[in-house]
C-alpha cells in the first residue's frame, strides 16, 4: 500500500497565525490553488480510497484533489481539539496561557485540558484510523487529507515515537504530499513534505 497524505490548503487563519483546532476558516485563493496543484500532481494515480477529515478546510481541499471521485470523511482525522485556544492568535495564547503552551510544545506528555484533547487523545484517535484504513492493507493507493498536528501524530505512529518526543516531527507545509509505503506490517517513508516555517497549533 502506498499512502499519500497532505495537510489542507492554506486558510485565512493560517495567514493570520490564528489557531483553528476544530473551528474552521475558508481556504485562501492560494489554498485553492494548492488543492488544484495536488490534483494535477496525482492525476495519473488511481486512488482506491480518498479519506478526509470532516472539517471543512480539509474536505474542501480533498474535493479539489479528488474531482468527481468519492471522498470518505471521518472525524478521526480532525485536527487536535485545543478548546478555547481556537480562534485566538498563537502569539496571544503564548502570553496569556503560557504554562499550558509550554507543556504543549515542551512537555507534550503532560499537556492536558478539560475543554479539548491531550496529545495522547489525538494519538489514540489517529491510531484508530490506522486500524480501520491502513493496517488491513486492502488498498494499493490511498489519499488522506488532514491537518498539521494530525500529520505529526501520523508520522509519530509510523516511526514509533513516544508522546514525550511528539514534536521531533514538525508540522508540514500546507498542500504538499507526504508519501509512505506500508507492507507486511512495516512502514517505509518515501517523502516528508517540507517543514512549516512557524510553530503551529
Amino acid at each position: 500500500m502506498r499512502i499519500y497524505f497532505t495537510r489542507h490548503g492554506e486558510t485565512e487563519w493560517n495567514k493570520e497565525d490564528i489557531i483553528q483546532g476544530h473551528l474552521d476558516s475558508p481556504l485562501t485563493d492560494k489554498g485553492i490553488e494548492m488543492g488544484k496543484s495536488l490534483r494535477e500532481k496525482s492525476k495519473d494515480i488511481k486512488f482506491d480510497k480518498i479519506y478526509s477529515s470532516d472539517l471543512k478546510r480539509a474536505l474542501d481541499t480533498a474535493k479539489l484533489i479528488a474531482g468527481d471521485r468519492e471522498v470518505i470523511t471521518t472525524p478521526l482525522l480532525r485536527e487536535i481539539n485545543v478548546g478555547d485556544w481556537s480562534g485566538r492568535k498563537i502569539t496571544d495564547v503564548k502570553v496569556e496561557d503560557s504554562e499550558l503552551y509550554n507543556d504543549y510544545f515542551n512537555h507534550p506528555e503532560k499537556y492536558n485540558r478539560d475543554d479539548g484533547e491531550s496529545i495522547f487523545d489525538l494519538m489514540n484517535r489517529v491510531e484508530k484510523f490506522f486500524e480501520e484504513a491502513i493496517y488491513p492493507e486492502e488498498d494499493e493507493n490511498i489519499l488522506i487529507v488532514a491537518h498539521g498536528v494530525t500529520i505529526v501524530a501520523m508520522f509519530d505512529i509510523i516511526e514509533k515515537i513516544a508522546v514525550k518526543d511528539f514534536w521531533s516531527n514538525r508540522v508540514r507545509r500546507n498542500g504538499e504530499f507526504n508519501i509512505v509505503d506500508y507492507k507486511d506490517g512495516e512502514f517505509k517513508i518515501i517523502k516528508k513534505a517540507p517543514k512549516n516555517s512557524v510553530d503551529s497549533i
